[in-house]
């Protein structure tokens, strides 16, 4: 990290690996507000909507978010529907000088969701409006090639690092008009079978199980799946592998920073899981046994991306799963996200909370439960009132905290628990999810 003041441009469809999301996920066009957590007073956030200046003077009374002038909306006059932020503010001048008049002079650092070209473009044009030197960390075209799984798998093993036993396929071109066309895939399947009697087929560019497909139980016969992926126009390769009995599935994100520093671990969180293998939040501490292994491994990776001009955080995910032979414990890569996760959220909110519980020798949270939670409660002051007492308090260093307030048009919002124990943790996260659905 650098000193200066950051824009945050949270952008989540400017990734090809999220695109189609927000046809999927309601209020998937309201995430860009979660770096609302990340920002301090003098920072700037771009959002596509107005936030709650309710939830705003919250977040500043527990020492979080940026100064309510620095929220800049990027509407992109009106032609911002579907468009990420960076194309909005691009074609949004006003809210381009709202944005320089917000960072002021002195260095500005964008941190982006990923890099990508379009943030690489913004970056260039609000330093001509600011005056003053605009720097982004990480290079678009590792971005863009990390985010493919096959290229990171083969890149594991390569360096040692265990993966699921499978094998890529690649077709002419996405989907299948005819039956011959998927016909690698249905020859990768059963030769598959033959070892596994369950396999997951994912296409090597999607996120939040958009693109993961289970053969065997709790999923479908080879044909169905292939009927699903006749359908789909986003991947053209897949990865065809064995599927192991998960006992859990962390998360390791790693900090890479430009120069020579070596890459820093800044948290292992064990990832929440709902129906049809999507992301539903994270915990903290992990209750992986091969945790350590796990950390080694990310830094091979996140050692090489660096040598590729990778800079900014990367997560990876792994799979422990108990050896049908010895019993013990042991962990594959499962993919690799070069880009800001649903994990950095709670993470990041958890250490600033922290931080400021040690400035003034209060309680700490060493745990937390995170995840999106559904409700009818319309404003975050209903949600507040639905919490009531088991909202965060400073002084108890424990309590739940709400974000993605802006989906609460969209009956749902996310919350993070914090307490001195994942179990209690989990319990205070169980007692207001129950306050705001029934709210």
């Amino acid at each position: 990290m650098t000193g200066g003041r950051r824009f945050y441009l949270h952008c989540v469809g400017s990734l090809r690996s999220l695109h189609g999301l927000g046809e999927s996920i309601p209020g998937f066009d309201r995430l860009p507000e979660r770096a609302l957590l990340l920002a301090g007073e003098g920072d700037a956030v771009c959002v596509p909507r107005a936030v709650d200046p309710d939830y705003l003077g919250f977040l500043a009374a527990l020492g979080l978010g940026p100064r309510p002038e620095n929220v800049i909306v990027a509407g992109g006059n009106g032609r911002g529907a579907g468009r990420p932020l960076a194309e909005r503010l691009l074609g949004d001048p006003a809210a381009m000088s709202r944005a320089a008049r917000a960072l002021g002079s002195g260095e500005v650092t964008i941190e982006p969701y990923a890099a990508t070209a379009d943030v690489m473009a913004l970056a260039e044009v609000l330093e001509r409006e600011c005056g003053v030197p605009v720097r982004m960390d990480g290079s678009p075209r590792i971005t863009k090639y990390a985010d493919q799984k096959h290229h990171m798998r083969i890149k594991a093993q390569e360096l040692g690092i265990p993966v699921a036993e499978g094998e890529v396929v690649e077709l002419a071109y996405p989907g299948g008009r005819r039956r011959r066309d998927l016909e690698p895939v249905r020859a990768a399947i059963e030769r598959q079978l033959r070892k596994s009697a369950r396999l997951i087929v994912r296409g090597t560019s999607g996120a939040s199980g958009s693109s993961t497909f289970v053969v065997g139980r709790g999923g479908e016969d080879t044909n169905g799946v292939l009927r699903r992926l006749a359908m789909r126009a986003d991947n053209r390769i897949y990865l065809v592998e064995a599927m192991v009995e998960a006992t859990v599935s962390p998360n390791v994100q790693i900090h890479i920073a430009s120069g020579d520093a070596p890459p820093v671990c800044t948290g292992i969180t064990d990832q929440r899981w709902s129906r049809g293998l999507t992301h539903a939040g994270n915990q903290l501490p992990s209750s992986a046994r091969t945790v350590e292994a796990m950390e080694a491994w990310a830094r091979m990776l996140a050692t090489w991306m660096r040598g590729q001009g990778y800079t900014g955080l990367v997560g990876f995910d792994f799979v422990e799963y108990r050896d049908p032979v010895t019993g013990g414990p042991r962990a594959i890569l499962a993919e690799v996200n070069p880009r800001v996760t649903g994990g950095t959220y709670p993470l990041a909110v958890r250490a600033r909370l922290n931080a400021a519980a040690g400035r003034a020798g209060r309680l700490q949270a060493p745990a937390f439960v995170s995840g999106t939670v559904e409700t009818r409660a319309a404003s975050f002051a209903r949600v507040r009132a639905a919490i009531g007492h088991l909202l965060f308090d400073p002084d108890r260093g424990t309590g739940v905290l709400p974000y993605a307030t802006g989906c609460l048009e969209h009956g749902k919002c996310a919350l993070v628990a914090l307490a001195g124990s994942r179990l209690r943790a989990a319990e205070l996260y169980g007692a207001a999810q129950a306050r705001l659905e029934a709210a």
